[in-house]
């Protein structure tokens, strides 16, 4: 074994220097790994690469040093198997939705404030006519919170949140178009 890889085996954590060591000593055998899976020299780099990142920023959950081929090797399979469902997932959106680019460029994760903002003031205006004590519960259950939780800073029982929720959930559906269904 390689005595620079040897470095101060006695502490718990990896070092920079040992996981140098240890990445220099087992490189070929991990490119040769990765070029199995790509078929190609390029792409086996990059997804060496990729690994070695994700493995340096995860080095402390490696206890032994000895074991770090076997670690390292699971890494790399891990990283090409996420590669290889992310371009499996983008050849089927890109069949579903067209085989253009500009389906992926053009999304935007954030969502569309603007609109939630009226629907806001709709929900506020709505439950101001209805009543202030179902809007209460309500505006709780929108913003994330259990029903246990809301019980329990209401200082109310479960059932009647529920039923507060439920009424005012409703009056919704009838006066509006907006889908109120709870986040999942």
């Amino acid at each position: 074994m390689n005595p620079l890889y040897m470095r101060n085996l006695n502490q718990n954590e990896m070092d920079n220097l040992q996981f140098e060591d240890a990445y220099k000593a087992h490189f070929d055998r991990l490119l040769f790994q990765a070029k199995r899976y790509t078929g190609d020299i390029d792409d086996a780099k990059d997804l060496l690469q990729s690994a070695v990142l994700h493995a340096f920023e995860q080095r402390s959950s490696l206890n032994d040093i000895q074991r770090f081929y076997p670690w390292m090797a699971r890494i790399v399979h891990h990283t090409y198997l996420n590669a290889y469902q992310k371009a499996a997932r983008r050849r089927t959106l890109l069949m579903q939705n067209g085989s253009s680019d500009a389906f992926f460029y053009n999304q935007d994760r954030r969502q569309n404030e603007g609109y939630w903002s009226l629907v806001k003031e709709d929900i506020q205006r709505l439950a101001q006519e209805i009543g202030e004590r179902s809007y209460e519960a309500f505006a709780l259950f929108v913003d994330g919170y259990s029903y246990f939780e809301i019980a329990d800073m209401l200082n109310i029982a479960m059932g009647t949140v529920k039923s507060r929720i439920n009424f005012l959930r409703n009056k919704f559906k009838l006066n509006s178009g907006y889908n109120l269904s709870p986040a999942i």
